[in-house]
This record gives C-alpha cells, structure tokens and sequence, in this order.
C-alpha cells in the first residue's frame, strides 16, 4: 500500500441496528456480518465516503496498519474496484441493502400532503424530472447485444383470452417437435406490446413522459434450443425492430443452459427460453429510493406472465422461475459486466408432451 494509493469506503457494505440496539454491518460481497464496537471502524467508514488517497489518511492521524486491516475485513476498497459497485449509492439505493430497505418508510420527492390539482401534481413532477436532467442526462439505452441480426417473420396478432388464464397450467416436459419460429415470433412480439407502448409515450421528448417508466428497464434475451427456421444460439429480442440480435456466438451448450436455472431439468427439451434481464441504469436514474427494485420484481412477474399468455394463445406450453444464477446466466447470455445489468426470471417455452 503506497501514500498515492485512493481508497473508499466500500459500497458493499452498510450498517444496520443489530441486537441489543448495537449498529451492526453486513458485507454484501459474503455476507459477513460484524459489529462496528468500535468508534475507530466509523470514523473510517466515514472518513472514506468519498475516494482519498493513503497518504492523505495517515496525514489525518490513521495509522497503516489500521488502513490494512480495513482492506482486509472489505471495509475499504480501491477506488477503480469501488467505482463498478457503487452505482445503487450514487443514486440513492444500494443494491445489497435493497429488499431490508425496501419494507420501511421512505421520504418520497413528492408533498405528503394529497395534491388535488392535477395540473399543479403533473408540473411538480416534471420540475423534478428537469432537475435530475440538469445533474445528469437520463441515460437513453438501447440493445444490449451487437451482433448480426435475424429478421423475424411478420407476427400473427396474438390475443390471449380469459380462459387462457384461468385454465393455464406449468409444463416442464415437452415434445420432441419443435415449435416454428413463426410461434416464436408471435410470442415475443405478443408479450412485448407493452414495451413499445411505454417507448411511444416517450418519444415526444417531454421529461413528464420519463415517468412512464413500466418495463423501461426491460430486456428479453432468447436461447433457442431447437425452433424450426432459426439457428440455435443466444440473441437479444430487438422488440423495436422485431429482430433477434446474436448475443453470443454458436449454439448454446445444453450444460451452461442447465446451469443458469441450478440444475433444473425442465429447462431442456425443444423450444427456446425466454431470459427476462433487467437494465436498472435509468430507472434507477429516476426512482432514487430503494422501494423501486420492488416495483422491478413485481413488474418481472408481469412480463412472465405476458410471455406465457401469448404462448398459450399459439398453442405453446412453459414454465417460469426467479431461481436464476445471474454470472452463468450473465455468461450464457453474454451480457456485459455492469452491475446494473442482471437476469431475474427465466421462462422456457416449447410443445406440449402428448
């Protein structure tokens, strides 16, 4: 360790009130709880908010030895290695503390007070909106993947029904037929309205518009096992272009598809898998508070649901899960390596086993 060395406090780990009323931490990296008894761990921890270097530390009267225990225990942490980890911080939600913090009263940007003016209601929101825009654009994404493009066939409109959904039942076995990739198509374009819905509703430029935000976040990634008309490999599904973009070259290996999901069988057989990941750079942008991965989870859910529904109204059976395992996904899938880039639900799609 060098006096030009930058140093900060780690975004991994937080305090919480531990027994007996005692402030307690929690490394998120392995999930090491300890408790901060002693005054000298706080004032580093603070000291440390933001990146200094050693030499200014040991100015300050922090002796060495202390500073390596800190790296040592993960308190602290180069500033390159802290950088990645702290996007949740910087925008007022920290990943690891998310779902605890999530349960507890908030502060919201909004008055307590009901506002009945609507009109009032709408411009106190897009002043906030503008005054996040003057900190920091809001960032526009696109695509994750980049590799070549296969247009798919103009999809047949797909309307579920009532009885779709009350009669649905999950299927984890599946033909050995495998579905067209004229049903594939129908499916993705079906489940995705919602996604071109939101991007219309933007596309005016007016900052109000960002709060329109339901699936925002969204990606839909598709490992084709065996689909009649399209390669077997990883793509993204460019819903705005009804296309699917490689994600990763060749066909995907069964035993890293079998992995993504622990192990779970009913993820083989014919048909594809349907991978919901989420990019929670811009609306973590937007809803800086840490109730908004909730809102993320439960639109997951939706966004299950609107997959399995259009399969159903082609004739397609699946099953879905959240049990995925996000670095072999991540890999499977080619994802990049961000931290606000993740996969959270999993839905294999496929024929019906007579």
């Amino acid at each position: 360790m060098t006096r030009d060395q930058v140093l900060t406090t780690s975004p991994l780990v937080f305090g919480y009130p531990g027994r007996n009323g005692r402030l307690a931490a929690c490394d998120a990296r392995n999930g090491a709880r300890f408790r901060l008894a002693s005054p000298r761990a706080a004032e580093m921890l603070t000291a440390f908010l933001e990146p200094r270097s050693v030499g200014a530390a040991l100015d300050d009267g922090f002796t060495l030895d202390e500073l390596e225990q800190a790296r040592a225990a993960g308190m602290l942490v180069a500033k390159e290695e802290g950088e990645p980890m702290a996007l949740w911080e910087r925008n007022g939600w920290s990943r690891p503390a998310y779902l605890m913090f999530s349960q507890m009263d908030l502060p919201y940007r909004e008055p307590s007070d009901a506002m009945d003016d609507r009109v009032a209601l709408t411009e106190e929101r897009r002043a906030a909106v503008e005054e996040y825009q003057s900190g920091q654009a809001y960032p526009q994404l696109g695509p994750l993947a980049s590799g070549p493009a296969v247009d798919l066939p103009r999809p047949a409109p797909v309307e579920p029904t009532l009885s779709s959904l009350t009669t649905r039942r999950s299927a984890r076995g599946f033909a050995r037929t495998p579905p067209s990739v004229d049903e594939m198509a129908a499916v993705l374009h079906g489940a995705s309205h919602g996604l071109r819905t939101v991007a219309d509703d933007r596309a005016g430029g007016d900052p109000f518009r960002l709060l329109n935000s339901f699936y925002s976040w969204a990606h839909l990634f598709v490992v084709v096992q065996e689909v009649d008309g399209v390669d077997g490999g990883a793509y993204e599904y460019d819903w705005s272009e009804h296309r699917l973009v490689q994600a990763a070259p060749g066909p995907a290996d069964s035993a890293a598809v079998l992995a993504s999901v622990q192990g779970q069988r009913g993820i083989l057989g014919a048909g594809f898998v349907v991978f919901v990941v989420a990019d929670l750079r811009g609306y973590a942008w937007l809803y800086r508070h840490s109730r908004a991965y909730m809102h993320v989870l439960i639109q997951a859910g939706e966004l299950d649901q609107e997959l399995l529904m259009a399969a159903a109204a082609v004739g397609l059976v699946g099953w879905t899960t959240p049990a995925v395992h996000e670095s072999r996904t991540a890999a499977l899938l080619g994802l990049p390596d961000d931290d606000a880039v993740d996969a959270l639900a999993m839905v294999k799609l496929g024929r019906p086993a007579r």
